[in-house]
């Protein structure tokens, strides 16, 4: 049995949730700062909970510390929790800062403890679908890659730079997966005040990647996600609309002609995400999907695209792991 302690009653209640329904979990304490929100998640999920923080980091039941604080906090908190031995799955962005996540990086390594981070897209099912036709060479070679995320600006502040650290930073593991670390980066952005659009173009040898992310949809709009991968041998199209009238569309095109059209039961992404936590933690192993050094890599993509925000030029990365 995992014994959790959530740091966090925003997303953090809807991990309760969660924990709650998946078998060999048990959520001992929830930490929060609003009484009312503590007070119906008590009552209605019967768990325990704490405006007191240290009572969940320095308990020595739980196994898993699970943080859903505010970024800014995310490093503070999650380098307490496995300086008192305990893992970390943590939301992202994980951090601003990527000397603060390397920071993390080093105390989980000293500790030999996991740090896990919720880059779900690698769990969503066309994504991860998309994942495996890829590494199989079903399709041959990448040539090119374009993905997206558009919305309304329902979400609060997502002006151009929460954008791209909350929104186009998805995009970027995803893309990790499919062509590894780009060698350049440009960016282009509109900052509207809490709305922005954001485009990047990274740059591989003989080949191209496009990330598009909108935040500046009409009100009531549906959120939008999609991908085109194009082959040697063919192309994975995505398109879905999620809102009043949900639309998925997953296409593979064939060079001879051929359209096979793909229908898979979807899998909710953060139940997946939880279930592979548990694995990994039974089987005392990390995680290829969740590790810290992922994000880190995602976050150096995004350190590029604030750079070139900046510069208004391309700016090259640093590939090293």
């Amino acid at each position: 049995m995992v014994k959790v302690g959530i740091l966090g009653t925003g997303f953090g209640r809807h991990h309760a949730e969660l924990y709650k329904k998946t078998t060999g979990f048990e959520v001992v304490l929830i930490y929060g700062r609003d009484e009312n929100k503590l007070r119906e998640i008590n009552e209605t999920l019967n768990i325990r909970t704490t405006t007191d923080i240290y009572e969940i980091i320095q308990n020595d039941q739980i196994d898993l510390v699970d943080i859903c604080l505010p970024t800014t906090l995310h490093a503070k908190w999650a380098i307490e929790a496995l300086k008192h031995r305990k893992h970390v799955f943590c939301e992202t962005p994980l951090s601003y800062q990527l000397d603060e996540a390397e920071h993390i990086l080093s105390t989980s390594e000293e500790y030999q403890k996991n740090v896990f981070v919720d880059l779900f897209f690698k769990f969503s099912t066309p994504h991860q679908i998309a994942i495996n036709k890829i590494k199989s060479l079903e399709l041959g070679e990448v040539r090119s890659f374009h993905s997206y995320n558009k919305t309304a600006p329902i979400w609060g502040n997502l002006g151009l730079q929460k954008n791209v650290s909350d929104f186009h930073i998805h995009n970027f593991d995803f893309l990790i997966e499919i062509l590894g670390m780009p060698e350049l980066v440009l960016s282009n952005g509109i900052d509207l005040g809490d709305k922005s659009v954001a485009i990047t173009t990274l740059n591989y040898e003989n080949k191209f990647a496009v990330i598009e992310s909108y935040t500046n949809l009409p009100n009531h709009s549906p959120f939008c996600v999609g991908f085109e991968i194009i082959c040697e041998k063919g192309s994975i199209h995505f398109e879905a609309e999620y809102g009043i009238n949900t639309t998925e569309e997953f296409v593979i095109y064939h060079n001879d002609g051929s359209k096979e059209v793909l229908n898979p039961q979807m899998m909710d992404d953060y139940e997946q995400v939880i279930h592979h936590i548990k694995d990994c933690l039974e089987h005392d192993k990390k995680s290829e999907f969740l590790d810290i050094t992922s994000a880190i890599q995602v976050m150096k993509i995004q350190d590029a695209v604030f750079k070139s925000l900046e510069s208004k030029k391309p700016i090259h990365i640093n590939t090293e792991k």
